[in-house]
């Protein structure tokens, strides 16, 4: 090699080394930059000052996004801005923002169960608002029954989704295998009926309700479940009037009346299951349009009301009974201890 070669090849070599440093330089006065800009988010966090907070974390991550942490409080800060109904796009879209920023932390943290846990609910709590961070949730849950049929966890979160999100005929299609196994599961039941409450379906309610009475075999629970027909019916009338009117309010209150009805025939004195027939006629009192009609209702509720009445006085006056009789024996074995 010739000397001329030498020298340019040391040069070389030199040049090669300082870029090195000055590239490992830069990306140190990053990574202390980025930290920095985290460490100021915190303290705006903690001082409830959220998207300055938001500013510092996304302009650390920019920096260097393996800044410890940084995702996860990103997404902790976006999610206490969020609001569905406000007029700015970035409060509107904070929880979607979140749950992004929450997975990139579980890419880094794939073990930490509690920062899963609260993308989860976040989306949980976002989905009734947000379609997209809704179907993205169920996708996620059947997943994890997928993998684990008996994950009572992601079977609630599911049950939760589907309650908050309006979602009766995709807890059917959920829900419907369960019933193929297992025809009589009046809890699967009832969950359904729930779900289509709160989907606005008030007859499919009620018809759920009413299979879990009519499926069970137990003569006493049968009556329970039919009282249950009557309790919802009366309930959903009386607390929430706007939801039917006319001819369909009027349905309820026969259909309640008619559960009622069968409870009392299938268990004897059942005082509960009256009173609730009785509320149910005066409610059906209120929709009807000639007065023979009202009258009948009103003398209907009245002779109810007053057979519930004459039990309860039974029932309390043997309550009462039942007591002086306890409180006698309890006399007497005192008596018998301090003669013995």
């Amino acid at each position: 090699m010739t000397s001329t070669n030498k020298h340019r090849l040391v040069a070389y070599l030199a040049w090669t080394c300082l870029a090195g440093l000055l590239t490992t330089g830069c990306g140190l006065s990053d990574t202390i930059q980025a930290r920095r800009l985290a460490r100021e988010g915190n303290s705006d966090y903690r001082q409830a000052r959220y998207e300055q907070a938001i500013e510092k974390y996304e302009q650390a991550l920019k920096l260097d996004p393996e800044t410890p942490n940084a995702y996860l409080n990103l997404g902790y800060a976006y999610f206490s801005i969020y609001e569905p109904d406000s007029d700015k796009e970035l409060k509107r879209r904070a929880a979607a923002l979140a749950v992004e920023a929450f997975e990139k932390h579980l890419e880094r943290h794939p073990r930490d169960e509690s920062s899963r846990v609260f993308e989860i609910k976040t989306m949980l709590a976002a989905a009734p608002h947000d379609q997209q961070l809704a179907a993205r949730a169920q996708k996620i849950f059947l997943d994890m029954l997928r993998k684990n049929p008996d994950d009572h966890e992601a079977r609630q979160y599911l049950i939760t989704l589907f309650i908050d999100c309006k979602r009766y005929q995709d807890a059917l299609r959920f829900f419907s295998k369960d019933l193929e196994k297992k025809p009589n599961d009046i809890q699967t039941m009832k969950i359904l009926a729930i779900i289509a409450d709160k989907s606005g379906l008030v007859q499919d309610a009620v018809d759920w309700y009413w299979k879990r009475a009519e499926v069970t075999s137990d003569q006493e629970k049968k009556a329970t479940l039919f009282y249950e027909v009557g309790t919802y019916a009366w309930n959903l009338l009386h607390y929430q009037p706007d939801r039917l009117q006319g001819a369909e309010a009027t349905k309820l209150a026969d259909q309640g009346i008619a559960a009622c009805r069968k409870a009392m025939k299938l268990k004897e004195k059942y005082a509960e299951a009256m009173v609730y027939a009785n509320l149910l006629y005066l409610k059906r009192a209120l929709y009807e349009t000639e007065e023979v009609a009202r009258s009948w209702d009103n003398q209907l509720a009245f002779d109810l009301r007053v057979q519930a009445g004459q039990i309860l006085k039974e029932r309390r006056q043997a309550e009462a009974e039942k007591k002086k009789q306890q409180a006698a024996q309890q006399a007497e074995k005192k008596k018998g201890k301090e003669t013995g």
